[in-house]
């Protein structure tokens, strides 16, 4: 479902009423989260993580450049639901349309248009008479992936040492192909939000990997890891890839205090 464009009158009610501030403020708390590390508090893609993404995080406030203010509000809603790799951007934005309601996904909407001069249309979240809601607030959510699934994914698809190191490789290109250095430092390089990978193959088994990038809020809900929403094989890739890397991390011993296997392992039982 895309926003709706209602008659002025109705508009001024729903502003007056509040309805407009009370999502407003509920795309704010998402965005301070989940964007600002990349796209900095104001939106100006001054966060921690920007220095380490090439390209640089977009200014969402059009401070030098005239650009959201050219986007439709569709426009931006179709960013944040399918991430840079699904519109042919940049792979350093993520997906959230696997993680957030649509109704979440419109009030960062209304959020982000609150940080540039623009004409668009006001974001209309429900009726004013009968406060019917136009946007679904319930999340996605997918049943956790067995290890049965990753068991029958490698026998049919790793028979031989050949098809191993061939996985190794496409699994190296689709972790930079859908931005997971842009979360993630392997060997020194990439982002700062997520843990460093480095020496993961020496901590995780290949099938933890495996389930963690198919469903990550499946093991624990408030992890800022995207469901990237990648095919099996893809996301089979990637897991041998990451399981292959056991270089020292810089010192940090455990992969993530966040995120770390035996954290994970403890709300699994839950």
């Amino acid at each position: 479902m895309r926003a709706f464009t209602l008659p002025i009158l109705v508009i001024l009610m729903m502003v007056a009423s509040g309805c407009e501030d009370k999502y407003v403020a509920k795309g704010h708390k998402i965005f301070s989260r989940f964007c600002a590390s990349c796209h900095g508090e104001g939106g100006n893609g001054d966060g921690y993580n920007a220095a380490n993404l090439d390209p640089a995080p977009r200014d969402l406030t059009d401070g030098e450049e005239d650009y959201m203010a050219k986007l439709s509000n569709d426009e931006i809603y179709e960013v944040l639901e399918l991430g840079g790799y699904g519109v042919d951007l940049s792979a350093g934005m993520p997906v959230w349309g696997k993680v957030f309601s649509e109704e979440e996904l419109w009030s960062l909407v209304a959020y982000i248009r609150t940080l540039h001069p623009n004409e668009a249309s006001p974001i209309v979240f429900e009726n004013a008479e009968t406060k019917e809601a136009f946007f679904d607030h319930k999340k996605p959510r997918y049943a956790r992936v067995k290890e049965k699934v990753f068991d029958e994914l490698m026998a049919s698809m790793v028979p031989d040492d050949d098809a191993f190191e061939e996985l190794v490789a496409s699994g190296g290109d689709i972790f930079e192909e859908v931005g997971c250095n842009a979360c993630h430092v392997v060997n020194g390089e990439g982002g700062t939000l997520g843990p460093d990978l480095s020496k993961a193959g020496s901590m995780l088994q290949t099938q933890f990997i495996f389930r963690w990038i198919k469903n990550p809020q499946a093991f624990k809900a408030s992890t800022r890891m995207p469901n990237l929403d990648v095919p099996d094989e893809d996301a089979l890739a990637i897991a041998i890839y990451v399981s292959t890397l056991r270089e020292d991390a810089s010192g940090n011993d455990e992969l993530a205090t966040e995120e770390s296997e035996s954290e994970i392992k403890a709300g699994e039982e839950m």
